[in-house]
């Protein structure tokens, strides 16, 4: 029997995988606020990444009328070290009709591709 906490682990990642948005019958979550993009951001990049949400320090979110029918947020991890550089985890686009999350590439200030278990592997 596995340890307690990867027991513990797996279970959250499996409910917050759950709580991701779904295509099909269910209706679409749109979403309408920087906590909406927030909480959307936090809980698909947790989920794949198989890490609590909690792991997501703040979320920075842009306003989305820079990048018209998106909202554009900035995940920050813990500083786990005395003194810290960065603690971006990464950028991404919320799509505000059905709150999917997308790569975000600052430079060039467009939308990338759907963040998916592929954009995390190595």
């Amino acid at each position: 029997m596995p340890p307690m906490g990867t027991m513990i682990r797996e279970l959250t990642v499996m409910l917050a995988v759950l709580a991701l948005p779904t295509t099909g019958c269910m209706a679409t979550q749109k979403v309408g606020s920087d906590r909406s993009a927030c909480a959307a951001a936090t809980a698909n990049v947790s989920a794949l990444r198989q890490l609590l949400p909690a792991h997501v320090a703040s979320c920075d979110a842009g306003s989305h009328s820079d990048v018209p029918g998106y909202y554009v947020v900035a995940l920050r991890g813990h500083c786990r070290e005395e003194v810290c550089g960065s603690t971006l985890i990464g950028w991404f686009a919320v799509r505000e009709a059905d709150a999917a999350v997308f790569e975000f590439n600052v430079g060039e200030w467009k939308v990338g591709r759907p963040v998916s278990a592929r954009t995390f592997r190595g």
